[in-house]
């Protein structure tokens, strides 16, 4: 049996008429199902091109929701999906494919999925840090 495509080529966006989502599954020791209605990531275009301060959640984190392939509906919504060519809205989609990345990532690490939708993507409070601070090179202390 031949493929027409490597098997390494990341998957392709799809899309699920019925529900007008759009499905995104995420690399990892037990795949994602990533999914975001097709007008909440077309709408945000201009708020989600990159991390928000706190307290502010994501706006990809307030309407992406994810599932497993454990899950029977899951599967039989993924089974009536089309592939998605992102066309004018590619730029967002690979931005959200990175934010649902991310989330896998940290998920998949053993965080609470409420907590990293909260905080993927957001700058946290730097106070602590010293912006004037000698390079290690310069610091007499420093270890060589």
């Amino acid at each position: 049996m031949e493929n027409s495509a490597p098997l390494t080529d990341p998957l392709p966006l799809f899309f699920h008429e019925a529900s007008k989502k759009v499905l995104y599954v995420a690399h990892g020791p037990s795949p994602l199902i990533f999914s975001i209605y097709f007008e909440d990531i077309t709408s945000h275009v201009a708020i989600t091109e990159g991390p928000v301060m706190q307290p502010t959640t994501h706006p990809f984190g307030l309407c992406t929701g994810v599932s497993t392939l454990s899950e029977d509906a899951v599967r039989r919504a993924l089974g009536q999906t089309r592939v998605l060519e992102p066309g004018i809205f590619e730029a967002i989609f690979s931005l959200w494919t990175d934010f649902c990345d991310a989330v896998a990532e940290r998920v998949h690490e053993g965080e609470e999925l409420g907590h990293v939708f909260k905080t993927t993507w957001v700058f946290e409070d730097a106070a602590d840090v010293d912006l004037h601070d000698q390079p290690a090179a310069q610091r007499r202390d420093a270890v060589a």
